[in-house]
């Protein structure tokens, strides 16, 4: 009953590019906390069910994605630029993109884990940084795949679900969580921080309300006070359409001073 399930939730067109293997998780997850079984379920039950989990899918995957160009034949002809405008986040990153290499290259960053990496890494990725790149949606994991075999790009592409009760990530200089946090439940942000072994982690929020308006207040300090009550040190990074938080785990090496401080918009 359960395959069923799948296949009905993942016929909707925005959704159809999820890992069939994280629909489970997320389906078997919902069914085990409501005390459900997907055995002889009514037609009303399944509807409600199929409901609910699209629901969670729609929050979870992101509002992020326009209509998809033909992404394959940009990447085949290395119209990357184009590419990256096929996604909402990095048409909007793209102008800041370079401001993010400069950081990476000041930080001394060999290594990246990408969490909810969308087409991110085709901004980022090179050959001279280890790269992991973890996404909801399968679309995106098998272009980026693509895209790791012909640039020769050294890391590892794959699913995952953040809902998870216990994550585990492979080890990174730094770790990227642009535009995730704010999609997820406050409690699940603290466990997936603190699931993360790296020495930097960059977490960015939309400085826009989903009618495309700018924010009056774009700071958000309910993650500020859960970085203070953790004990991790952050300073921010402002952009036009993204505010950043470049938050240190471990002591930052000797040649570099970052402040500190969180800067007032």
């Amino acid at each position: 009953m359960n395959n069923q399930l799948i296949l009905q939730i993942l016929k909707k067109k925005e959704l159809s590019g999820i890992s069939k293997e994280i629909v489970k998780e997320i389906l078997e997850s919902y069914l085990n906390k409501n005390k459900i079984s997907s055995e002889n379920l009514s037609p009303k039950q399944a509807k409600i069910i199929i409901k609910e989990i699209r629901s969670k899918l729609r929050n979870y995957a992101g509002q992020f994605q326009k209509k998809q160009k033909n992404r394959q034949e940009l990447l085949e002809r290395d119209k990357l630029n184009e590419l990256l405008k096929t996604h909402t986040s990095t048409a909007e990153r793209l102008n800041f993109y370079p401001e993010l290499k400069k950081l990476l290259t000041q930080l001394k960053i060999k290594s990246v884990l990408d969490i909810g990496c969308g087409i991110n890494p085709i901004a980022l990725a090179n050959k001279k940084i280890i790269y992991y790149a973890v996404d909801i949606k399968q679309d995106e994991i098998d272009l980026i795949k693509k895209f790791f075999r012909k640039n020769d790009i050294r890391g590892k592409v794959f699913p995952y679900n953040l809902l998870k009760i216990n994550l585990s990530f492979p080890k990174a200089d730094i770790c990227l969580l642009f535009k995730i946090l704010d999609t997820i439940e406050k409690r699940a942000a603290e466990r997936i921080l603190k699931s993360i072994k790296s020495k930097y982690i960059l977490a960015s929020f939309s400085t826009k309300t989903l009618s495309n308006k700018k924010m009056n207040q774009p700071r958000r300090y309910w993650f500020e006070h859960l970085l203070k009550r953790i004990n991790l040190e952050y300073r921010i990074i402002n952009s036009e359409n993204e505010i950043f938080y470049l938050i240190k785990q471990q002591p930052e090496p000797k040649t570099i001073s970052l402040p500190l401080k969180p800067k007032t918009n």
